[in-house]
């Protein structure tokens, strides 16, 4: 018989399983998802319905344009860097290891059952608040848009359009999973294409005055007027919300028992999509830049409260007022697909949990007809609804220092005014990242673990050591700009460097993720002792056929 160090480097079809591990085809108790229902272009949808690219570049720039100025080009290809580097632990897992577990069956055959349950909690928290995030942003652009352009507002404002998106989020989610890609394909075509099209008249008219590549890729453009810290420091701190653009692309993982040839369509699926975010970021930013002049980049683009209308002046002046209202709808419906992404990200490590019996194993079944998995879906649709909802009452007060109050009521109008759906997008997204990184950081360590104990004989010291150590340097970067900043005494340290200061409720974002790793530690300590043989089978569901 083959060692378990022989079965688990080979990728071919019908390959054997790591000892320990089931096949998936061969367990008939289990219900299972639509088999090869989708192909790779349909996961690298996924991929960057997740990060809305668009979105990432009208809301994330200016903060990062206020930090580091005209060097904001920069900053993405160092954060490109980072994500490629973890790309390559994602390809080499990807094609060993398929699951609807994702990132945690990774970890589980990397780092042991314990670590992976933290990975599987995370990530079931993330994608659950992320999806209640982008569901805001949605609600938020749709109100705004809406009432700014068509003149109409709808009762109760961004609330209503963020409660629609859920109903429509749950129709495309319970039907099979092509229906997602069919009805939203259209939109990602739009998304990207009206970027695409504006970078492409910019570089060919050569922005306002001409080429520039001193200002945007070296630290000289990160001095300016009002830019803060600027130069080498601010380059650093603006890579947390430079990584941060591209959240979301992991989203193609969980795929691998729904596509065809999956060893090969989700590595490079997930590949080929940050490397493609990585030129189309660089590309929009250093349009930007140059079209506004880069001694403008923190005056104009990096000015946060008139974004994102420096990106439609470009687009009125580059190539026309048309072009302006594609981007309008392209926003709005980026954040749509977000949702949908999230969502599905989410019900995945749902289903998977609940079919190995970490969850409930109701959520671990799927729809006779149309294999979706139904319960998790209406059970993380019912979430996000009332996670809408506890948002809708909470209301803010302008105070005559600049400074913000909250509380929880229904807004007067006058006094109290109902908290914007990009603010709470901004607040919840915050707590899916950290979970994230903190992830993506244990996907990372796991590599070179797996790699050493079972798969020596393909050991590569430069692609599964030094590269994933070299990712998580990178990725350190973002989680300490989120972390550091509200703690008593340090705080102030890292906030006097250049990092985002924390008021609240800034500050308290980091207690909502070390709250649930603490409920996870607890449940999965009541899961070992109680039911071991569950907690052991942990990410052990694997598909053989490749």
């Amino acid at each position: 018989m083959a060692s378990q160090e022989e079965l688990v480097g080979q990728t071919t079809p019908g390959a054997a399983l790591p000892e320990g591990d089931i096949a998936l085809e061969e367990r008939q108790d289990l219900d299972k998802l639509h088999i090869n229902a989708i192909g790779m272009p349909s996961v690298m949808y996924y991929c960057f319905a997740g990060a809305a690219p668009i979105a990432a570049m009208f809301f994330n720039v200016p903060n990062m344009a206020a930090q580091a100025g005209a060097s904001v080009p920069l900053v993405f290809l160092l954060s490109a860097i980072g994500l490629l580097l973890f790309g390559i632990s994602i390809v080499y897992f990807s094609r060993r290891l398929t699951s609807a577990g994702g990132f945690y069956t990774w970890v589980r055959h990397g780092l042991g059952a314990g670590t992976a349950f933290q990975a599987g909690w995370l990530m079931l928290f993330g994608y659950a608040i992320f999806e209640a995030s982008s569901q805001a942003a949605f609600g938020g652009l749709a109100d705004i848009n809406i009432s700014t352009y068509l003149g109409f507002h709808m009762p109760l404002g961004w609330v209503t359009y963020a409660l629609i998106g859920c109903v429509l989020v749950f129709l495309l989610s319970f039907f099979d999973i092509k229906w997602s890609t069919w009805w939203l394909a259209p939109f990602l075509i739009l998304e990207i294409g009206s970027l695409v099209l504006l970078d492409l008249m910019i570089t060919i008219h050569g922005g306002i005055a001409g080429h520039d590549l001193l200002h945007t890729f070296t630290p000289a453009g990160s001095d300016l007027k009002g830019v803060a810290p600027g130069g080498v420091l601010g380059i650093g701190v603006a890579m947390a919300l430079g990584i941060w653009s591209w959240i979301g692309f992991e989203a193609g993982a969980v795929y691998g028992e729904e596509s065809r040839n999956p060893r090969r369509a989700v590595p490079t699926a997930i590949f080929s999509v940050i490397l493609i975010m990585a030129v189309l970021y660089i590309w929009t930013t250093y349009s930007a830049v140059i079209g506004l002049g880069w001694q403008h980049a923190g005056d104009t683009l990096g000015n946060i409260a008139i974004a994102p209308t420096p990106y439609y002046n470009l687009a009125d002046h580059f190539v026309g007022g048309w072009l302006k209202v594609l981007m309008i709808i392209a926003v709005t419906t980026s954040s749509f697909a977000a949702c949908l992404a999230f969502h599905n990200g989410m019900v995945r490590y749902f289903y998977a949990m609940g079919r190995e019996g970490i969850l409930p194993r109701v959520f671990g079944r799927t729809h006779p007809r149309w294999k979706s998995p139904h319960y998790a879906i209406m059970a993380q649709s019912l979430f996000t609804i009332l996670v809408i909802i506890f948002l809708a009452f909470i209301i803010q007060k302008n105070n005559p220092d600049g400074s913000v109050s909250y509380a929880l009521g229904i807004a007067d109008g006058k006094v109290y005014t109902q908290t914007s759906g990009i603010t709470s997008y901004a607040w919840l997204a915050t707590i899916g990242t950290i979970s994230f990184l903190v992830v993506y950081i244990l996907v990372n360590l796991a590599t070179p673990a797996f790699a050493l104990r079972f798969d020596r004989q393909n050991f590569n010291p430069l692609l599964h050591l030094i590269a994933p150590i070299a990712s998580c340097l990178f990725l350190l970067i973002p989680l300490i700009s989120f972390i550091m900043p509200p703690l008593p005494v340090i705080g102030d340290f890292f906030t006097g460097l250049g990092f985002f200061p924390t008021p609240f409720p800034l500050n308290i974002l980091p207690l909502f993720v070390i709250g649930w790793v603490i409920i996870g530690l607890l449940y999965s300590f009541y899961l070992a002792r109680r039911h071991p043989e569950r907690y052991e089978f942990l990410g052990r569901i694997l598909r053989a056929e490749s």
